[in-house]
């Protein structure tokens, strides 16, 4: 019974989330994700109001980023302050399942204020059960967000003097079926991206029409499960970009298919492991754009020694493939990482990961080679005072070691927050 939970909500996550891979490893920026508040036992119940329940949440904090742009030039270190309020109502229907949430997040930048900015997002997932062994999930967002300047974002302009501001739009619809043994999803989806004219360092504001674009998306997933330790799962999607037409810039629309196929066994009830290979080939309009086929043969292995403790190792290999965020076209890239979850109490929680890519691949913009190593170590410490109160402290590294001198960054971040639930 709990496996085949398992897989019905991995069908409506693989429903919601279309199939999507690339090249590149990037850390996160302030505000950095912490413990899950799910992760600890004790939860508020929250505020029921007819059929409908409130969850409230309020999360502030500090953080100390010493490269606030992931640069070897320009190397700024900051005090950042943020504050995140949340709300989410949920229905009490069973077979009619939806889920609001919303939230509001603010940055304020002690010295570089040009780096302070709000954003806001919201979303509406649900699920309607229409027969027995048949759902139907629908998806809605809408994010107000920014885009920091920093040299992970390849496809932000150099010049640009504030962070870049845009509006995502997504919707999806999936129809599961579960036909025991086999579960079959069928989803399609559409994604809007709005992007705002940003402010550049000296001249005239920088015009980032040429990055709107619409993306629609067909899939069909297939998860069959052989026995209670061998299953197999098949992931088939047919994107189409349509790009804003602007003169003077090549347009990057594009037909990309996309296929998924691999294996999850059980070696022993401790012991998962999961291994995929996906091919992908991207065909665009315009002949200033040419993708090789992307190919990643993956794995992943999990492991729980001890109830309290749980282990993750991965490794990927991937080949060719376009990835216009990271102005990275062709070549190659090894990557892998570990995790570690230590329960060390109830209340107090442990989590810390550790991630390495090598890339050498063209630039799109440049066509010379690139050879880059990127690491990254990540550690946080949670503590539930009580069910409406955790603490958490994060530490986070990240490193990039590159041919080009002006590639090169060391990056720490540390942060401090208190979650308030209600």
């Amino acid at each position: 019974m709990a496996g085949r939970a398992a897989r019905l909500l991995a069908g409506a996550v693989l429903a919601i989330g279309p199939i999507v891979s690339g090249p590149g490893v990037r850390a996160e920026s302030p505000p950095l994700s912490s413990v899950k508040p799910d992760s600890y036992p004790d939860a508020p119940a929250g505020l029921r109001y007819g059929n409908l329940l409130y969850h409230a949440s309020l999360v502030s904090g500090f953080a100390w980023d010493s490269n606030i742009y992931a640069s070897k030039a320009d190397v700024i270190g900051d005090r950042i302050a943020f504050i995140r309020p949340g709300l989410t109502i949920s229905t009490l229907d069973p077979n009619r399942k939806f889920t609001f949430q919303a939230s509001l997040q603010h940055l304020e930048y002690d010295k570089v204020t040009d780096e302070t900015r709000t954003d806001a997002q919201a979303s509406l997932t649900g699920t309607v059960r229409l027969q027995r062994d048949t759902w139907v999930d629908v998806a809605l967002r809408a994010d107000h967000v920014h885009d920091d300047r920093s040299l992970q974002h390849r496809d932000i302009p150099d010049d640009a003097a504030e962070p870049v501001l845009h509006n995502d739009y997504a919707a999806s619809i999936a129809l599961r079926r579960d036909f025991h043994p086999l579960v079959s999803t069928t989803a399609f989806s559409f994604v809007s991206n709005d992007y705002f004219n940003v402010r550049a360092n000296a001249g005239p504001d920088i015009n980032l029409q040429h990055l709107d674009r619409d993306v629609y998306t067909a899939s069909h997933n297939i998860d069959l499960r052989l026995s209670h330790r061998l299953s197999l799962f098949s992931r088939q999607a047919v994107t189409a970009s349509v790009y804003r037409k602007v003169t003077g810039v090549a347009p990057r629309d594009s037909v990309k298919l996309t296929l998924v196929n691999g294996i999850e066994v059980a070696f022993t009830p401790l012991i998962k492991a999961r291994f995929s290979f996906h091919y992908a080939k991207e065909e665009f309009d315009s002949p200033a754009y040419e993708a090789e086929p992307e190919r990643i043969y993956s794995a992943q292995v999990t492991w729980s020694p001890r109830r309290h403790i749980r282990l993750t190792a991965s490794f990927a290999r991937d080949f060719g493939g376009i990835n216009f965020d990271f102005d990275a076209a062709g070549g190659q890239r090894t990557r892998a990482g570990l995790g570690l979850e230590y329960d060390i109490s109830r209340q107090l929680l442990f989590r810390a990961s550790f991630r390495y890519q090598h890339a050498n691949e063209a630039g799109i913009t440049a066509a010379s080679n690139r050879i880059e190593d990127t690491y990254e170590y990540k550690a946080s410490l949670g503590y539930q005072a009580n069910r409406y109160w955790n603490l958490s402290l994060d530490y986070a590294y990240e490193a990039r070691r590159a041919l080009d001198y002006f590639a090169e960054f060391d990056r720490h971040v540390i942060q401090a927050a208190a979650t308030a639930r209600f």
